[in-house]
Parts: structure tokens; C-alpha cells; sequence
């Protein structure tokens, strides 16, 4: 397969490889390549005269599109793995929580976060903030904690066999930038996931809260914060969903 990766949560998909595979992960950061008669290695393609009697070492250089593809070989066959891109006669209302899932579907991220995400925009000017005397010690701890927090999350929406998916991308697993999120809004993708929710989740319950997902604060600390001001409140789906830990997301 050929494309581009917008997304990949290497933690979580080494973490299930090592189940799947019933071992730990061996992270190899380079390796000896040897032009002897018994090992098939194409050389040239290295830069490295195939006729001499010599060994090399080469580094591994990270394709996340192959890790895609190898993981994906890997769930294949397993009877709590669901290819929907291959079939469409699985029945994802009987699904249970903890089963892989791979479909082709639009993501959308709620217009609501749009100004949450124009605030990390503004972390530099921010920091002026602590030193004001009208900022009460709470405040001050919370504005800390959001302006040293890198791995912010991000909310997404996703309609799939008529049902709405709902998940959380961890920024720092982003190949794109947020601004270019948009575009992919518009374009089909596939996506790697985890169902994470047992049953179908009442719309009436919050799927994402900016203090929590996107400030970090813990939850003293987002109860001890009086009022929330346009950005910060939670965000809501229009209707009954299910919950999903993504994975990969290529288009």
C-alpha cells in the first residue's frame, strides 16, 4: 500500500505488537550488513562494492507506512481483529470493548475546539499571567501545568456505519499540522482503532473536557476553578456514541 500517514501512536501499537506477537519488542537502532555468500543483501543499493570482502553497519530508518502495513499483517486472522475495509458484513453493535478495528471513514474536529487550540497559540504571552497579583494561587497552578504540557489532546469526530465514533489524538503522535487538519475533513482515510467503550455512550455525557484533555489539570484542580470562559467548556456529540482509541490514521 502507498500513502501518506497522518497519524501514529508508535507506544500503543508496539505495546499491542509485543501481545500479538507474545514477546517483548527488540528495538534494533542499526545492524552489520555482510557480503557473504549466505546472507542476500542487495549492496548496491547501499552504496557498498558488492565484490569486496567487507562488513557494514547500517542504520534502520522508521517507515511508519511499512509499521502500518506489518502491524496490520499481524491482526489478520485474529477473532478480535475486524477488517471493515475488507468485509462489511461485521456487526459493530455486538462488538466489545477491546477489539481492533480498521475502517476507511472522514474525521472532523468539533469547531468548538478551534479556539481551545488558538490558546496554545498564545503560551508565550501567557506566562506574563503568573506574575499578576489578581491571579489567585490556583489559577497560577493550573496556567503552569497547561504551559508544560506538550502532549495536549485533540477531539475528533467520525461517522461510520451510521454510527459516531468518538476519540482523542495525542498531538505529539500528529504528522500534520493542526491547521491541516481541515483538509483531511474533505478527503476518505483509513484508521487503525481500538473500541474502547462497552456499550453506546449517552450524548448527555461530555466526550472531551479541555481542562482535563487538553490542560491536563487534575481533578481538584478542575473543580477547584470557579467559571469557564470560551474555549475551556466541554464538548459535547449530537448524539449517542462510541468511544475509540486510534491508532494509526493513513490516507
Amino acid at each position: 500500500m502507498f500513502g501518506n500517514v497522518v497519524y501514529y501512536d508508535k507506544k500503543k501499537i508496539d505495546e499491542y505488537r509485543s501481545v500479538i506477537k507474545g514477546q517483548r519488542n527488540l528495538e534494533v537502532e542499526e545492524y552489520e550488513v555482510s557480503n557473504d555468500k549466505g546472507i542476500q543483501v542487495d549492496l548496491k543499493a547501499f552504496g557498498a562494492d558488492a565484490k569486496a570482502s567487507k562488513t557494514y553497519k547500517a542504520k534502520v530508518q522508521e517507515s511508519l507506512l511499512y509499521n502500518c502495513d506489518e502491524f496490520e499483517k499481524l491482526l489478520s486472522g485474529r477473532d478480535d481483529y475486524f477488517d471493515f475495509t475488507q468485509s462489511s458484513d461485521f456487526d459493530l453493535m455486538t462488538m466489545s470493548r477491546g477489539v481492533i478495528i480498521k475502517f476507511d471513514g472522514y474525521i472532523k474536529v468539533p469547531e468548538e475546539f478551534d479556539l481551545t487550540q488558538t490558546i496554545d497559540k498564545f503560551k508565550p504571552m501567557l506566562i506574563a499571567s503568573l506574575v499578576k497579583d489578581n491571579m489567585d494561587q490556583t489559577e497560577q497552578v493550573a496556567l503552569q501545568v497547561f504551559l508544560e504540557t506538550s502532549d495536549t489532546k485533540i477531539p475528533v469526530l467520525i461517522d461510520f456505519d451510521e454510527q459516531l465514533m468518538c476519540s482523542k489524538l495525542i498531538s505529539n503522535n500528529m504528522l500534520v499540522k493542526y491547521e491541516d487538519m481541515e483538509e483531511y475533513e474533505e478527503l476518505e482515510v483509513t484508521i487503525i482503532a481500538r473500541i474502547t467503550s462497552g456499550n453506546m455512550v449517552n450524548a448527555r455525557k461530555a466526550f472531551y473536557d479541555p481542562l482535563k484533555d487538553f490542560m491536563t489539570l487534575n481533578r481538584v484542580m478542575r473543580r477547584s476553578i470557579g467559571g469557564r470562559t470560551d474555549g475551556l467548556y466541554e464538548i459535547y456529540a449530537d448524539r449517542d456514541y462510541r468511544t475509540i482509541e486510534i491508532l494509526a490514521i493513513y490516507q
